[in-house]
């Protein structure tokens, strides 16, 4: 891809650019691999007039591999979008044609963007998309999940309490579905959708289309062993991660029930601890689920 030269930029001057007569172009840059850009998006970086990036020094990294020296590129992200917003718009009003990027990716994904294209379509500006790369379809094509129906929640948040409403509020969809998440949280994002969704697949995706690209499959009461074993192995998860995790269907709901019908019947002779270790022989729950479940029928057996 470095061989990529002058002289094939100078096609990027193409038709599509010449007429575009103030466009805002969505570009879709690699998610790791470099390789994986589009012809489409090295002409649209090397020729539209402004070139918007979610950080500058990441994109000319980009260009550099591409063999890419082009001015005319402004900061656009989370911290300053309100501020430039006007200035875009200005510059698009002047037939000037600008594309977006974010770090990595298809912009506007869980990335700043939208609002600009509001605003956009709010004063009558064209707006078009280069696609490409996304970790959302490519975590979910290789995650050997459903992939007819899906949806897709975001980053999973940093707050125990919001967390939990994200799994609550998602718990009864019967597609698949997808989060991103960060390594230092995975352990405890992992923790409460088993508490909250019970004993579902998943798989955990990081790296996507690198080198040491690593793709976990299991369910989520075994998956932790197998992130034990990579840490022990001195391979531990690091960066971003892309879970997506099976959606709800009524025999996982069925199966808690039964649960909780076979842990109220032991209670009646024996104590929480006697009832989770039995109850742990005979099916595939956590134990720390099945320990919650017991002290909670238990409760509920002495107030009555």
């Amino acid at each position: 891809m470095k061989n990529l030269s002058k002289e094939y930029t100078k096609q990027s001057s193409n038709f599509e650019i010449r007429n575009a007569n103030g466009c805002l172009y969505i570009i879709a840059t690699p998610i790791g691999n470099y390789d994986d850009i589009s012809l489409r998006a090295i002409k649209l970086l090397s020729s539209v007039d402004i070139l918007l990036c979610e950080d500058t020094r990441k994109t000319k990294k980009l260009l550099t591999y591409l063999n890419i020296n082009r001015r005319n590129m402004m900061s656009y992200n989370d911290n300053n979008a309100a501020k430039k917003r006007p200035y875009i718009l200005k510059q698009l009003f002047m037939n000037k044609t600008l594309g977006l990027v974010s770090d990595a990716g298809t912009p506007l994904i869980s990335d700043p963007g939208y609002k600009l294209v509001q605003e956009c379509y709010l004063n009558n500006l064209k707006v078009t998309h280069a696609p490409g790369p996304s970790s959302v379809i490519n975590g979910l094509i290789l995650s050997g999940l459903p992939t007819n129906q899906f949806y897709f929640g975001g980053f999973v948040s940093s707050k125990k309490n919001t967390k939990i409403k994200q799994f609550t509020s998602t718990k009864s969809y019967s597609m698949t579905g997808i989060w991103f998440d960060t390594c230092l949280r995975l352990t405890n994002t992992l923790e409460i959708m088993l508490k909250i969704y019970g004993n579902r697949k998943v798989t955990i995706a990081r790296e996507l289309t690198k080198l040491y690209e690593n793709i976990i499959s299991c369910d989520l009461k075994n998956i932790f062993n197998l992130i034990e074993e990579k840490q022990l192995n001195n391979v531990p998860l690091k960066g971003e991660i892309v879970i997506i995790v099976d959606g709800f269907n009524k025999q996982n709901e069925l199966s808690i029930e039964i649960l909780r019908m076979n842990i109220k019947q032991k209670l009646k002779n024996f104590s929480v601890r006697d009832t989770v270790n039995l109850t742990i022989d005979e099916t595939n729950f956590s134990r720390k689920l099945i320990y919650n479940e017991a002290v909670k029928i238990k409760q509920f057996m002495t107030e009555k």
